[in-house]
């Protein structure tokens, strides 16, 4: 790991005590917004004592005292299990759609562009909608449309809803790069020599294009996290983001930066398990 790598790790830490201090340490004074520094300070300080004598590591959930390392795991799992599965699907379909689609239509293009810049909780919406909708017109369920328990969580609509957005951006990446690969000497040269489609796809295309999809993949993660707070908080799901919740009557600075540090574990555990796909699917295809 090189100094500035170390440099961007160091400073993402300072911004997110600083971002967690926020609603601390924000007041108005005559009219103007002012940022008490020293108030940022003392909580910093204040969590890093407690982490030294354990107080930083309990939170109250409503009159309740737990503790953090013993009840993040569940709910890491579960944020996890959705993070990972979705993403899983979004490499295997973007790179099946993302190589056969690169000399689709203009208005296959224009299609799924607009399906993601629908704001996720619209696109949540209208899923709840149009299942309750084929409810009542077929009386078949065909997917939940919240969790009402634990042992009962949505499963379909929230990976659907994890799913459209980074998928709609790798297809369309790699239809980019598909099509410059085609274009190079090597696939005329197989063409020439009177290989089949399907062998030059996958074993000279496909090849050429995991590169590229793996330098995407802190994309793919990044994109997941960011959507794991609105899907898992709508949908009722017991996952990391149900943890910035339980402060109803007092703002708990310890349990956001604990739980922040989680979603960034979480990060770290979707990019490396993506990465090992990808490595996996370079060796079976050397």
């Amino acid at each position: 790991m090189t100094i500035r790598h170390i440099l961007v790790q160091v400073r993402s830490i300072v911004f997110l005590f600083i971002l967690a201090s926020l609603p601390l340490t924000i007041t108005a004074v005559n009219g103007r917004v002012k940022l008490n520094w020293e108030g940022i300070i003392k909580n910093v300080q204040s969590f890093i004592e407690g982490l030294v004598n354990g107080s930083s590591l309990y939170y109250l959930e409503g009159e309740r005292l737990l503790f953090f390392p013993k009840e993040v795991l569940k709910h890491f799992a579960t944020s996890y299990f959705y993070g990972i599965a979705s993403s899983i699907l979004v490499l295997i379909l973007a790179l099946i759609f993302g190589i056969l689609l690169w000399k689709s239509e203009k208005g296959f293009q224009t299609i799924i562009g607009f399906i993601a810049i629908i704001p996720d909780f619209v696109l949540i919406f209208l899923l709840q909608m149009l299942v309750i909708f084929i409810y009542d017109i077929t009386g078949m369920k065909v997917a939940r449309v919240a969790s009402p328990t634990m042992e009962e969580p949505a499963v379909a609509l929230p990976l659907i809803v994890l799913f459209i957005l980074p998928f709609v951006y790798l297809v369309r990446s790699l239809s980019e790069k598909t099509f410059d690969i085609l274009t190079e000497d090597y696939i005329r040269t197989a063409i020439s020599k009177g290989f089949k489609r399907r062998y030059i796809y996958l074993y000279h295309v496909t090849p050429n294009i995991l590169p590229y999809l793996k330098a995407d993949l802190h994309k793919v993660a990044s994109i997941m996290i960011s959507n794991l707070f609105i899907v898992e908080y709508l949908f009722n799901i017991n996952g990391l983001t149900s943890m910035l919740f339980p402060m109803v009557n007092e703002y708990q600075y310890n349990l956001i930066i604990l739980c922040f540090a989680s979603m960034f574990i979480l990060y770290l555990f979707i990019f490396f398990s993506l990465k090992l796909v990808i490595i996996t699917l370079e060796r079976i295809l050397k």
